[in-house]
C-alpha cells in the first residue's frame, strides 16, 4: 500500500511532457473573410412629413347667385341649333293636284277672255277639292266678266274664308269685292273692304 502510494506521489511531482499532434490530426484554421461584392446601399431619404389631413368632407359655401347677375330674356339665344333640320313639308294630297291641275286651265281661259269654257272646268275643280280657294276665286272672276255681279261677289266671299292663312290673295280678294261693290252703287261697303286690304 505505501509502495502505490509513492509511486502516485511521484508521478504527480515529475514535469509534464508535451506530446506532438501530426498534421494531419490538427483542424485547420477558419479561411480569412472574403471582401463583401455587394453595393453599399444608398442612405435613407428623409421622408418628407405631409400635413396632418382634416377629418370629415371640406364642403366650400355656395356662391351667391344674385339676380342682376342672370342673363335677361333678349340676352338669351332662341335661334335652334344648326344640327335641327326643319321639318320637310307634307307633300299635298293627290286631289287637291288634280284640282289645281283644272284651275290652270281655266286660267288659260279666263286670260284668252272666255269664261264660258273657264267655268266648268272650274266647277269640275271643286267637285275634287272643295277647300280649293283658287277654284272659287276663278268662278268669281269668270261671273264678273259675264256681268254677273250677284254671282261673283257669292264665289269671292268663298275664297276670302278659304284665303285666311294667305295674307296676298287674301288683299286681292278684297279689292276685287271692294270694286264690285263700288259697281253696285254700295260705296260704303267698298270702303269697308278697302280697309280690310290696307290692314294686311
Amino acid at each position: 500500500m505505501f509502495l502505490i502510494l509513492a509511486a502516485v506521489s511521484l508521478s504527480a511531482c515529475a514535469p509534464k511532457r508535451y506530446i506532438a499532434i501530426p498534421l494531419e490530426w490538427q483542424t485547420p484554421p477558419p479561411p480569412p473573410p472574403k471582401p463583401s461584392m455587394e453595393k453599399p446601399s444608398p442612405p435613407m431619404k428623409q421622408s418628407v412629413t405631409e400635413p396632418p389631413r382634416t377629418k370629415g368632407p371640406v364642403i366650400k359655401s355656395a356662391p351667391e347667385i344674385r339676380e342682376m347677375d342672370l342673363p335677361k330674356s333678349s340676352e338669351t339665344s332662341t335661334t335652334p341649333p344648326a344640327s335641327q333640320k326643319k321639318p320637310e313639308p307634307e307633300p299635298e294630297p293627290p286631289q287637291h293636284l288634280a284640282s289645281m291641275h283644272l284651275v290652270d286651265e281655266a286660267k288659260s281661259a279666263l286670260a284668252q277672255g272666255k269664261p264660258d269654257a273657264a267655268i266648268p272646268l272650274l266647277e269640275q275643280a271643286i267637285q275634287v277639292d272643295v277647300y280649293n280657294g283658287d277654284a272659287f276665286w276663278g268662278l268669281a272672276k269668270a261671273w264678273r266678266m259675264k256681268g254677273s255681279q250677284t254671282k261673283a261677289l257669292e264665289f269671292a266671299r268663298k275664297a276670302e274664308i278659304l284665303f285666311q292663312g294667305e295674307p296676298a290673295k287674301l288683299k286681292e280678294v278684297y279689292l276685287f269685292q271692294a270694286d264690285l261693290f263700288k259697281e253696285k252703287g254700295d260705296s260704303q261697303k267698298a270702303q269697308l273692304y278697302r280697309q280690310k286690304a290696307g290692314k294686311l
